[in-house]
Order: C-alpha cells, then structure tokens, then sequence
C-alpha cells in the first residue's frame, strides 16, 4: 500500500528555510523566505518526520515496534497476527485473519 503525499504528514524539529519559488515571489515580500513548518518532498528530514509520525500513530495504537527491525511492527489479536513492514512510504501488510487486513487498511486510509 502506497501512503499517498505521506513526507506532508511529518512535522519536522529542525529550523528551515527556503526561498520564494520563482513566478509565486510575493510582491510585497519578494527579499522574505519562508519558514518551513511541515515536512516537504525533498528535505533530508521529510523522511524521518513521516516514520515518526507513522510509528507513533501505530504504536498508540496497539502495535509494537519490532526488536530488531525497527521498521517492522507487529498486533496480536485475539489469537491473530498482524504484521506491517515500513519501507519509506510504502505499508507491507499481512495478517493471519483477512479481516485484520481489511481493518488495517481502511485504519491507515482513515488517518492519512
């Protein structure tokens, strides 16, 4: 599952700035930059500030992290297993009850 514009859910910690895009300048402002609040395509941190976003949602959730693949997360439900593999913003996801499946997708469409 592809999260779609998912860098522009990430808030990022670190001051940047970046200046006006030719042809959108500001007339009034045109020596001003921007301050850049949330994660954009492009920026170093976009991809880190999108997991930690992703994780934490997930985790309050009732998913555990993996151990030793951090990218891994893992929900036991009654008797059931349900496990999502993070590869930047792709979700790889498998359960060993279909409607777990179901569920998890319609819990990330819902949120991102």
């Amino acid at each position: 599952m592809d999260v779609k514009s998912a860098f522009l859910y990430g808030t990022i910690k670190e001051e940047v700035y970046v200046c006006q895009p030719s042809r959108f300048e500001d007339p009034d402002y045109s020596d001003k930059v921007y301050k850049v609040v949330k994660a954009l395509y492009g920026l170093h941190q976009a991809p880190r500030a999108w997991y930690e976003t992703l994780a934490n949602y997930l985790l309050k959730n009732g998913f555990q992290r993996g151990k030793i693949d951090q990218t891994l997360f893992i929900k036991n439900q009654k008797g059931d297993i349900l496990l999502v593999q993070v590869y930047v913003d792709d979700l790889i996801f498998g359960s060993t009850n279909t409607e777990m499946c179901k569920a998890f997708e319609k819990f990330i469409k819902d949120k991102f």
